[in-house]
C-alpha cells in the first residue's frame, strides 16, 4: 500500500511520536506554509521551529514545493508529504526501543481517553468533540486476523472520499501461518483531532 510505511529508523519513530512535529506536519497538510506562518498558528519563536521542520524535512515527512524571493529575504514553503498516511513500527525497531515505543504509545493514549472524557462532560452541555473510541470483539483464525489488520491500515491510509482500500503486504504469521483454529479478538480503535490536545510548551 502506498500511503503506509514500515517505520524501522528510530528517528522517524520519534519524529511520529512527538506531539511538537505531529502538530507541524498536521499544520502543513492542506496548503504549504513557511517556519514563520507556523510559528504564529502555533504561537512559537520561529526560532524554536527551524530545527524541527529541518529534521521533518530529512525525514522526508515534510517537503519544500516552494521558494519566494522578497528582496534579500528567501521565503521557504513546505507542506506535508501526503503519500504516507499511515504507519507501523518494526518488529526489530519495537523491541530494541520498547521502553520507549510504549511510553510515547501511551501518551497518544491518554491524550485521546483524556479528549474523550472532555467530550463525555460536553455532550451533557449539547456541545461535542470530533473524538471517539471503539471496541469489537471477533473470533477467527490468525490468517484472517492479519487479513482484517491490512484493511484497517489500508482504510486509515486510504485519500479522503475513496472507498477504494488496497491492502499493504501481510506480515509473516511465523508458527501461527498454518494455524486452522480460531481465537477471540479484540479490536480497539482511538480517533481525534490533534487539535484538540493540550500541548505543554517545551
Amino acid at each position: 500500500m502506498k500511503n503506509h510505511r514500515i517505520i524501522s529508523d528510530l528517528e522517524l519513530a520519534k519524529a511520529l511520536l512527538d506531539s511538537r512535529r505531529t502538530q507541524i506536519l498536521r499544520l502543513a497538510r492542506e496548503e504549504p506554509v513557511t517556519v514563520k506562518q507556523l510559528a504564529e498558528r502555533l504561537n512559537e519563536k520561529p526560532s524554536r521551529l527551524y530545527y524541527h521542520v529541518k529534521k521533518l524535512e530529512e525525514l522526508d515527512l515534510l517537503q519544500l514545493v516552494e521558494t519566494k524571493q522578497h528582496g534579500n529575504l528567501i521565503e521557504k514553503y513546505y507542506q506535508t508529504n501526503l503519500m504516507q498516511r499511515s504507519y507501523t513500527f518494526d518488529r526489530e525497531l519495537a523491541a530494541e526501543n520498547s521502553a520507549y515505543i510504549l511510553q510515547e504509545l501511551s501518551r497518544v493514549f491518554q491524550e485521546g481517553i483524556g479528549i474523550i472524557e472532555e467530550q463525555i462532560h460536553l455532550v451533557r452541555h449539547g456541545e461535542k468533540m470530533l473524538a471517539e473510541a471503539n471496541i469489537a470483539y471477533r473470533s477467527m483464525t490468525p490468517k484472517e486476523w492479519e487479513q482484517k489488520m491490512a484493511l484497517i491500515r489500508g482504510s486509515v491510509a486510504a485519500e479522503n472520499g475513496s472507498d477504494t482500500v488496497e491492502p499493504d503486504e501481510q506480515e509473516d504469521l511465523g508458527p501461527y501461518a498454518d494455524q486452522t483454529e480460531e481465537d477471540d479478538y479484540v479490536f480497539v480503535t482511538l480517533s481525534y483531532r490533534l487539535k484538540d490536545v493540550r500541548t505543554p510548551k517545551a
